[in-house]
């Protein structure tokens, strides 16, 4: 029941941090946002947080499967902050072949890498290993 509670929280704070740096870098960034970016419907923020409750549903399950590894706060913290950059830097790969600007591309990289680093540091305090000598 921690572990989901730990999901569930994890997922609401990644939720609103990428909605709350998506509003903070549509207003001072207004020069850089994609014409062709549509209004964002109640549909499309609950399929968004059921996804994004997907995503890190399977990291968490990938790192309790690697858990001897990852004995340290600080391991499991850089193991999620990659993994997740890593699925950001591939959901903009498109750039090159888009209209979008790769300045609004490198700005959606380095927020959704702030959100992963904030995202791997609150699953961390609630997936812990259980082996001995760990932390």
């Amino acid at each position: 029941m921690k572990v989901f509670f730990g999901l569930l929280l994890t997922t609401l704070v990644n939720f609103t941090c990428g909605l709350t740096g998506f509003y903070i870098a549509s207003t001072f960034l207004i020069s850089f946002i994609p014409q062709h970016q549509t209004a964002i419907t109640t549909y499309g923020y609950l399929w968004s947080f059921l996804l994004k409750f997907m995503v890190i549903l399977m990291l968490t399950w990938i790192m309790l499967r690697v858990m001897s590894m990852l004995d340290t706060p600080k391991k499991r913290i850089l193991f999620i902050f990659l993994l997740g950059s890593s699925f950001t830097i591939y959901n903009e790969v498109d750039i090159f072949w888009s209209d979008n600007s790769l300045t609004w591309s490198l700005v959606i990289i380095i927020g959704e890498s702030i959100n992963w680093l904030i995202t791997g540091y609150l699953l961390s305090k609630f997936v812990k290993p259980k082996h001995l000598g760990a932390l």
